[in-house]
Order: structure tokens, then sequence, then C-alpha cells
């Protein structure tokens, strides 16, 4: 049985390109690393004034060391209408941090603390810039609200307002007492 030459270069090319193709692709997994970014939101409602963590996690999925990785939250407001990113100069005094190296497999847990300064709707992301990437890695984002928190109670607010005028007005009157008390005893003592 003879196989025509055009046959045998079909066969040979056919093969060399599945052995190309099987070789590249544990050569492109294992030569950058490949990274997982996931955010976690706090347990609870959240409320004005609340200062709760959101755990971020980077997992390092490939077969080599990620290096000089830089992490950071991304803050945008979701109400309706008003979409926009928020500055997190007053939300989150922890800006952004540096890993310097994360293992193959290894994983980094990360409280990201947040005050809440402002009542709406929120979305809160992870990002991950691996100097060796074209692309940052971003986590899904976070959706949460913040409630509203009454700053002003009635109740403390009647007994201040009352009682403050009331205490000025009876040390005063005390004052004035007490002096024309003592400008008549002086007068009896002439």
């Amino acid at each position: 049985m003879k196989f025509p030459v055009w046959k045998n270069l079909a066969l040979i090319m056919l093969a060399a390109g599945v052995w190309l193709a099987a070789s590249a692709a544990p050569a492109a997994a294992g030569d950058g690393p490949a990274l997982k970014v996931t955010l976690h939101p706090p347990a609870g409602g959240l409320q004005m004034g609340d200062t709760p963590n959101f755990l971020g996690v980077v997992t390092n999925l490939g077969r080599q060391p990620a290096q000089g990785l830089v992490v950071y939250l991304s803050l945008v407001s979701l109400a309706p209408g008003d979409e926009h990113p928020v500055d997190l100069e007053d939300w989150s005094a922890q800006k952004a941090l540096r890993l310097d190296r994360l293992n193959p497999g290894a994983s980094d847990y990360r409280p990201w603390g947040m005050r809440l300064i402002a009542a709406g709707k929120y979305g809160v992301a992870l990002t991950v810039v691996d100097p060796r990437e074209n692309r940052p890695i971003v986590s899904d984002l976070v959706p949460f609200e913040v409630q509203p928190k009454a700053t002003l109670i009635a109740g403390r607010v009647l007994p201040v307002a009352l009682g403050e005028p009331l205490f000025i007005l009876l040390l005063w009157g005390g004052m004035v007492f007490y002096s024309f008390r003592s400008y008549h005893k002086q007068k009896e003592e002439e």
C-alpha cells in the first residue's frame, strides 16, 4: 500500500500542529500568574456611621509566583440617575496596598475597612494590577445599600433646648437675688 507524497505531508503537518498546540497550552498557562480576585460583603444591614469590613481575596492560580501586585478598592454610587465614581478619601483610609509576592496556589485574605458616610446605593470592587499583565483583574461588583441614620433624636433635643435656657435663667436669678440681698444687708448695717 503506497501513500502519495501529498498525503504523507498532510499527515506530518497535522501531527506537528497537534504537537505544537498540546505543548503550547501548558506553557501559556504557566508563563504568567493567573489571578482570581473576589470581594465578600459584610454580613447584616449597613447604616451611616458604620465601619464594616469587606473581605478581599487574591489567589494565584498560576504556576509562577506573582510579584509586585497592586491591590485597591473602587467605589461607585449606584443611585438611579446619579451613577458616578466615589472618591475614597473620606470613605477609607486604606487606599491601596502592594503584595510583594504571592506564591502559586497561595491566597491573600485581607479586610478592607470602610466608613459609611452617606446613605444610598453603592457598589464596590477589588482591583489587582499585575505589572506583567496588560489589564487589571477586577472582582465582581458587590452592591450594597447604606441606610440613613437619624442624627437628631427629639427625645434628647427637648431637654437640652428647654433645660439650658432654664438653667441660665435660674443662675442669673440666683445671682440677682444674692446681689439684692447683699445690697439690702449692707444698707441695714449702715
